[in-house]
C-alpha cells in the first residue's frame, strides 16, 4: 500500500499502544469502543499487515506494530510542531522571531543586528532572551526558542550549528600584573593564581580546565559569574585572572585596562554561531538576522 496513513488512526493507534485497552483508549479520545476497533482495522488494512494482537484482555503490539509506533510518535510530534509554527505565524497576522543568546553577544553585535532586523521586518514579533545558565539545546527541545546564538555546543545530530565567527582564548590580567612585564605565563604559577570564569560562555569552564589538565595544571577557580562586565571588573581590580576570547575584551585591551597573554604554545580556539533544529532550516527572516549579525561584527585588530 502506498496510501498515506491517516493521522486520526495513528493518534488512536499510539493511544492504544500505551493503554493496551480499547475501552480506555475510547475514553481518552472521547469516542466509542467500536470507533477505535473500526479505526484499527482500517489502519491494519492500509498498512497491509497485522499491527495488534490480544493476550487475554490486553492489546499488545506485533513486531510490525512496534516498528510503526516509533514512526507514528515522530509523525504526530511533527504535526504538533507544525501546528505551533502555524499558530505563531498567524497570531494577529504577525510572524515571530524567537531566540536566546549569550549576554555578551548583545553589545558585541547582536543589538545592532536586531535593530536592523526590525527595520527590515517591522511586522515580525521579536522575542530575544538571555541564555544565562540555560543549556542551549534544552531551550530548543522545550520549544522556548527557535534559534540560539552561543558557542559551539556538543555534537548532536538533531541540531545544526551555523558558524558566525571564531576566536582564540587568552589569559586576561590587569595592566599591573607581574606576568605582563615578563611577557609570559609561568606554568608553575598558574595554579597559585585565583581564577574567575565567565559562566554564561558555553562550556568554557570545562573546556579550559581540560586544556590545562593536559599540562597537569589545576586552575584555582574561585568563582563563576554570568555577567561579563563583573568578571572583567574583578580582573581590573587585580582580584583574579580570567580566560576570555579577544572579542569579549577588545575594548579593554585597546584602552589598556586589561592585558591579554597567550595561553601557551598551543592556542585554544572556539567558534560562535547559531544552533537550530536540523529538521527546521532557518527561514528567510532568521537567515536575514544571521546576515545582519555577520555584517555587524566589529573588526578587531
Amino acid at each position: 500500500m502506498n496510501e498515506p496513513l491517516d493521522s486520526r488512526q495513528l493518534k488512536a493507534f499510539v493511544a492504544l499502544a500505551k493503554t493496551g485497552s480499547y475501552t480506555e483508549t475510547a475514553k481518552q479520545l472521547y469516542v466509542t469502543h467500536s470507533a477505535i476497533s473500526h479505526s484499527m482495522r482500517a489502519l491494519e488494512s492500509n498498512a497491509g499487515c497485522r499491527l495488534l494482537s490480544r493476550v487475554g484482555k490486553k492489546v499488545i503490539l506485533t513486531d510490525a506494530g512496534e516498528a510503526l509506533l516509533h514512526h507514528a510518535d515522530q509523525i504526530l510530534q511533527e504535526m504538533r510542531q507544525a501546528r505551533l509554527t502555524l499558530n505563531g505565524l498567524n497570531k494577529w497576522g504577525f510572524r515571530r522571531l524567537r531566540l536566546a543568546a549569550e549576554a555578551a553577544l548583545f553589545p558585541h553585535f547582536l543589538t545592532e543586528a536586531l535593530v536592523g532586523f526590525h527595520q527590515d521586518f517591522p511586522k515580525v514579533l521579536m522575542s530575544a532572551e538571555l541564555l544565562g545558565g540555560n543549556d542551549a539545546l534544552t531551550l530548543l527541545e522545550t520549544n522556548r526558542v527557535d534559534m540560539v546564538l552561543t558557542g559551539h555546543p556538543p555534537a548532536d545530530d538533531r541540531f545544526e550549528f551555523v558558524p558566525l565567527f571564531g576566536d582564540k582564548f587568552h589569559l586576561v590580567v590587569n595592566a599591573t600584573h607581574p606576568w605582563v612585564a615578563k611577557g609570559i605565563v609561568p606554568r608553575d604559577e598558574l595554579s597559585k593564581q585565583p581564577c574567575i570564569f565567565y559562566r554564561a560562555a558555553n562550556q568554557t569552564g570545562r573546556v579550559l580546565e581540560e586544556y590545562f589538565a593536559k599540562d597537569k595544571v589545576v586552575l584555582n577557580v574561585v568563582g563563576e559569574i554570568d555577567n561579563l562586565t563583573t568578571v572583567k571588573e574583578f580582573v581590573k581590580q587585580g582580584i583574579a585572572m580570567t580566560m576570555l576570547p579577544t572579542w569579549a575584551v577588545w575594548r579593554e585591551l585597546k584602552e589598556g585596562s586589561l592585558v591579554a597573554l597567550s595561553l601557551g604554545r598551543k592556542s585554544l580556539q572556539q567558534t560562535w554561531g547559531c544552533v537550530h533544529w536540523r529538521s527546521h532550516p532557518l527561514n528567510h527572516a532568521e537567515s536575514t538576522l544571521m546576515k545582519l549579525c555577520r555584517k555587524g561584527l566589529p573588526v578587531i585588530d
